[in-house]
């Protein structure tokens, strides 16, 4: 099992970073021999990122240069990132103080609007895939403000103000979402997940984990995994799960020597070796132990070697190799004496507390600037409601004036509303008047038809009688009864159209009377053929040279004898003008538009009528090819007076008397038209 382990080991320590480091030393070549300031402030900054986690101080000298281009190009943006990489690398050589001092003088220059004036957006050489550079300023500004808090969350973090760190991380998350930077956001769900657990908060700390490790796998980024796989280690380690902490730490050393992330080697093989020492296995703690020390002198990182030998002391004391443990006892002394000795900590905590003095002051000063607010807002109000006080005395008293004026304008008023009311009267007269005017010829012809039927068929019976009479006296009595039957069958034929024209002339008196509003059981089908006929009959007495084809299309479902189908309960005499109206629009329509064809020819006049039961209604459509309605006027088509006929040819109400008489009936009327093509109307009706 040793020796496994050692194998896994060495794979995952021995591959060169050669790619990389060949990789930085062209950038730094670029940056070296670039005369453009612009140029090398971009290519600084960015090598400065690239040894973040791998040589502070190459980290801290690359930061440092581009600050300067950055200040003396006045890009204020890049001079807070590079403050802000600057205070990174300090915090990784352990000088915690002047990595705070560092970090708060960049977030001063960042949490200023002013700074997005002049900042550069595009893709550049060295770009970390964190970066967003390519973002509007903005967003950038946003960016790197979560960038310096998450870095005062690593601050408050090594120095065991979890409460702090949790804070600054908050922080961070909420700029990173606004900046929307999804692999930021992954970065920051990872450490805050350290802290959460420091705080023993284990459920959050496993939600934030898998957060961010949704978050870079939806990326494919996997620069910071092997903290993220770290961190879910710690994790179950505390739940009590070593089996699964033991995976977790694998695939992070494993990760963390693909992407050359140091930091994650030694943090690995650190946690590694614990697990060993539970388990007891001393030779195995040992080669983890040894292995995290190498990566922290790889690295360079003051806290790195102070975990590394506390570890190593533990281990040769418990081993009993006390001058092993001595050794490494004095290195601990000489470590914890450069990063935490007193004047340090009195350092950091000085510039924590001036730091919250300051916060303390901007907070004092926006009290005081919010009670000035409310004093002018409070004197505002009092001009306000002075103002509006006058106003309505004003108002009242012109409205006292105005009144006097209104009483005399009233009885004006009244009167003009008097002669509209009878206008509107004589005028849906007019229109019932004008709609009876082109049934009576339509009836009149509809009526001379069977009264031709009776004339004829009564000389054809004065004759037949008068040959009866001659066959009688000849003794012819067979021939004379013959011919009795021939009076017979002519009387019956009388009798059928004489109660053709009672039909016609009592339907005309009920068009033309005033409707009781009752309701009754009608056959639509038959109303609609009725008034198809009539409306033809009366357009063609007034011109012989109309014609069009019509197409009837009745449901005959409706004439059934079935409960609520067969006929349906409307206002025959309303319903019936609503159909003439619509069927005379029509014959209009495709009348026009013949007269315009006559001498192109190629126009077939066309008029459709169908009838037809839909759920629980019934639909009434009437449809022409005529010229179709412009689409300017067809929101006005029901209006009261308007109407596109010449002078003389309509009163511009039939399409609003049809609207209304449908909308009494608790149904619904619909128009669909295209320019030059036709026009559908479709009324729909309850059941």
């Amino acid at each position: 099992m040793n020796r496994l382990l050692y194998t896994f080991a060495c794979l995952c320590i021995a591959t060169s970073p050669g790619a990389q480091q060949s990789y930085i030393d062209s950038i730094r070549q670029t940056a070296h021999l670039s005369q453009n300031d612009t140029t090398r402030m971009v290519l600084f900054r960015n090598l400065a990122g690239l040894y973040s986690e791998s040589d502070a101080d190459s980290a801290y000298h690359y930061a440092e240069v581009a600050l300067q281009l950055a200040r003396r190009l006045h890009f204020k943006v890049d001079e807070g990132s590079a403050m802000r990489e600057m205070a990174y690398a300090l915090l990784n050589k352990g000088n915690y103080p002047g990595s705070l001092q560092t970090v708060l003088a960049s977030l001063a220059i960042l949490e200023n609007p002013e700074s997005e004036k002049k900042v550069l957006v595009g893709k550049f050489p060295g770009d970390d895939e964190l970066a967003q550079h390519i973002a509007d300023p903005h967003k950038q500004r946003l960016n790197e403000m979560a960038y310096a808090h998450q870095v005062l969350a690593f601050l408050y973090a090594s120095s065991n103000d979890y409460e702090k760190a949790l804070g600054h991380h908050l922080a961070a998350k909420q700029y990173a979402e606004q900046s929307d930077n999804i692999l930021q956001q992954g970065v920051v769900n990872s450490t805050m997940g350290r802290v959460y657990l420091s705080l023993k908060k284990t459920d959050s700390a496993l939600i934030s984990e898998q957060n961010a490790y949704d978050l870079m796998m939806l990326k494919g980024y996997k620069k910071y995994l092997g903290t993220v796989l770290l961190n879910m280690g710690r994790i179950y380690e505390v739940m009590g799960k070593k089996d699964s902490a033991v995976h977790f730490y694998r695939r992070a050393l494993e990760t963390s020597r693909e992407t050359y992330y140091v930091r994650g080697i030694a943090a690995s093989n650190l946690l590694l070796a614990d697990l060993q020492k539970q388990m007891g296995r001393p030779d195995s703690v040992l080669f983890f132990l040894r292995n995290a020390l190498r990566a922290a002198h790889d690295l360079n990182a003051p806290a790195l070697y102070l975990r590394s030998y506390s570890a190593l002391a533990d281990y040769f004391k418990s081993s009993g190799n006390n001058d092993s443990a001595v050794k490494y006892q004095s290195l601990i002394i000489r470590i914890n004496d450069s990063l935490f000795n007193s004047r340090r900590v009195q350092e950091f905590q000085n510039i924590d507390f001036d730091e919250r003095q300051r916060l303390s002051q901007i907070e004092e000063a926006k009290t005081v600037y919010r009670r000035k607010v409310g004093m002018y807002a409070l004197v505002c109000g009092l001009a306000i409601f002075l103002f509006i006080a006058f106003i309505l005395w004003r108002s009242s008293r012109q409205r006292k004036l105005a009144n006097i004026q209104l009483s005399a304008q009233k009885k004006e008023l009244e009167s003009a509303l008097q002669t509209l009311k009878t206008a509107q009267k004589h005028l849906v007269q007019s229109e019932k008047m004008a709609s009876l005017g082109e049934l009576t010829a339509g009836i009149a012809h509809e009526i001379q038809n069977p009264l031709n039927f009776v004339n004829n068929f009564s000389d054809v019976n004065k004759e037949l009688l008068s040959e009866m009479k001659d066959e009688m006296d000849r003794g012819n009595f067979e021939d004379a009864r013959a011919i009795a039957n021939d009076i017979i069958n002519n009387e019956g034929k009388i009798s059928q159209h004489g109660k053709r024209a009672d039909a016609i002339v009592k339907g005309m008196l009920q068009h033309s009377r005033t409707t009781t509003g009752q309701k009754e059981p009608t056959d639509i089908n038959a109303l609609c053929d009725e008034y198809i006929r009539l409306a033809y009959h009366g357009l063609r007495a007034k011109d012989k040279s109309f014609n069009t084809t019509i197409k009837t299309d009745f449901d005959n479902s409706l004439s059934a004898d079935e409960a609520g189908i067969g006929k349906i309960n409307i206002v025959p005499q309303d319903i019936g003008r609503v159909i003439f109206n619509l069927i005379n629009n029509a014959f209009f329509a495709v009348n026009e538009k013949a007269k315009l064809w006559s001498a192109a020819g190629g126009y077939e006049p066309q008029v459709d009528v169908t009838t037809k039961k839909s759920g629980g209604k019934i639909e009434i459509i009437v449809g022409d090819n005529g010229n179709g309605i412009p689409q300017n006027i067809i929101d006005k088509i029901f209006q009261p007076f308007f109407t596109t006929k010449p002078t003389g040819m309509g009163t511009g109400l039939g399409l609003s008397l049809a609207y209304d008489i449908i909308k009494a009936h608790g149904g619904m009327i619909n128009v669909n038209t295209m320019e030059g093509k036709g026009t559908e109307f479709r009324i729909t009706l309850p059941l």
